[in-house]
């Protein structure tokens, strides 16, 4: 969503994540994917979570189910998209579109203020991002040839996945150029 944050914005939406993971780890989230929006933390699930709807009580790892909400100018839904699972993540195009249904004009987003980083016990180091992505690209896509006829639905699912760490290389590899030319 960093790298097509000025879309959103021309679309009429700000972005705000909410995770389960603490300030300072969202700090630092932001200061390595050096993200334009905030996260927002809820620790418990009981602020935003659960109330909204993206609790994921059976996964024992007490993390959100990944998940949009389009909030209108009246406080309601204008849209709304829930997960199956921690990697399921719905395609940037999808919620530009829903904000152009929508209608709203323009907006700005001031960028987020960061307080003290500590990424997490298990945050994945900016350099290992590219071939994880290009790692889980692959098992997808043999996940996908192995179990097509087993599962007839594995070939879209997979393929959806693909696609998705697609997005995801080519945002870590745009970053990364950003950086090199910065130095």
């Amino acid at each position: 969503m960093a790298s097509r944050h000025e879309d959103f914005l021309a679309a009429g939406g700000r972005i705000f994540g909410i995770v389960v993971d603490s300030p300072a780890q969202n700090s630092a989230l932001i200061q390595k994917l050096s993200l334009p929006f905030p996260i927002l933390s809820d620790p418990d699930r009981g602020e935003a979570i659960s109330p909204m709807g993206y609790s994921n009580a059976t996964d024992p790892r007490n993390i959100a189910l990944p998940g949009t909400v389009i909030i209108g100018t009246d406080g309601a839904d204008a849209f709304r998209w829930e997960s199956r699972d921690f990697a399921d993540r719905i395609p940037e195009d999808d919620v530009i579109a829903a904000l152009e249904r929508i209608g709203g004009p323009a907006t700005s987003q001031e960028p987020p203020t960061l307080g003290p980083a500590e990424p997490g016990p298990k945050a994945l180091p900016f350099e290992q991002m590219g071939p994880y992505f290009r790692g889980a690209r692959f098992a997808a896509q043999a996940l996908g040839l192995r179990h097509k006829d087993a599962y007839p639905d594995i070939k879209d699912d997979s393929k959806a996945y693909i696609a998705e760490m697609d997005r995801y290389l080519a945002a870590y590899n745009a970053l990364k150029e950003s950086r090199a030319n910065k130095t």
